[in-house]
C-alpha cells in the first residue's frame, strides 16, 4: 500500500515535472522569439534611420548643386546683359563716328537677346524643379513616417502579444504547483 502511493506520488510529480518543463520551454522560446523580434525592430529602425540620413544628405547635396548652377546662371545672365549694354554703347559711339553696318549689329544683339532669354528660361525651369523638388521631400518624408509608425504599432502589438502568452504560460505553471501540492495531501489525507 505503502509503495503504491509512493508510486502514484513519484507519478504525480513526473507528471507534473514533464508539463512544468514543457511550458518553461515555451516560456523560453516565447522570450527567444520576443528578444529575435526587438533584434529585427531595432535593426529596422537603425536601416530607417540610415536611409533617412542618406536621404537628406542626398537631398542637401542636390540642393547645393541647383543652388551652384542657379547661381552661375544668374551670374552669366547678368554677364550678357552688361556685355549687351557695353556692345550697345560701343555700337552707339561708333555710329558717331563711322557707318556701322546695321545689319551685322541687329545680328549680335539679337544673338545675345537670344542667350539672355536662353538662361533666363533655364533659370525659371530651375527655380520650377526646385519647387516639385520640395513638394516631392515633403511627401516622401510623410510617406517614411507613416511607415515607421505602422511598424512600431505592428512591433509593439506583437510584443504585447508575446507578454501575454509569457504571463499565461507562468500563471499555467503556478496552478499545476498548486495542483500538485493538493493531490500531495489528498493522499496523505486518504492514507491517514
Amino acid at each position: 500500500m505503502q509503495k503504491k502511493l509512493e508510486q502514484e506520488i513519484n507519478d504525480l510529480k513526473n507528471d507534473n515535472s514533464k508539463e512544468k518543463q514543457f511550458l518553461l520551454s515555451k516560456v523560453s522560446q516565447l522570450e527567444y522569439e520576443r528578444s529575435e523580434l526587438e533584434i529585427r525592430e531595432n535593426n529596422l529602425k537603425e536601416t530607417l534611420n540610415q536611409i533617412k540620413e542618406d536621404k537628406e544628405k542626398f537631398e542637401k547635396e542636390l540642393r547645393s548643386e541647383w543652388q551652384a548652377e542657379k547661381e552661375a546662371n544668374q551670374k552669366l545672365i547678368e554677364e550678357l546683359k552688361s556685355k549687351l549694354l557695353q556692345t550697345e554703347e560701343s555700337f552707339k559711339e561708333t555710329e558717331r563716328k563711322i557707318y556701322l553696318n546695321n545689319s551685322e549689329h541687329e545680328k549680335q544683339q539679337a544673338l545675345l537677346q537670344q542667350k539672355i532669354q536662353y538662361y533666363e528660361k533655364s533659370l525659371e525651369e530651375l527655380s520650377k524643379k526646385e519647387k516639385d523638388l520640395s513638394v516631392e521631400i515633403k511627401n516622401s518624408k510623410k510617406d517614411h513616417f507613416t511607415q515607421i509608425r505602422e511598424n512600431s504599432a505592428k512591433y509593439e502589438n506583437l510584443n504585447k502579444t508575446l507578454h501575454a502568452k509569457v504571463d499565461q504560460l507562468e500563471e499555467r505553471i503556478s496552478e499545476l504547483d498548486v495542483i500538485f501540492f493538493y493531490h500531495v495531501v489528498f493522499i496523505l489525507i486518504g492514507r491517514a
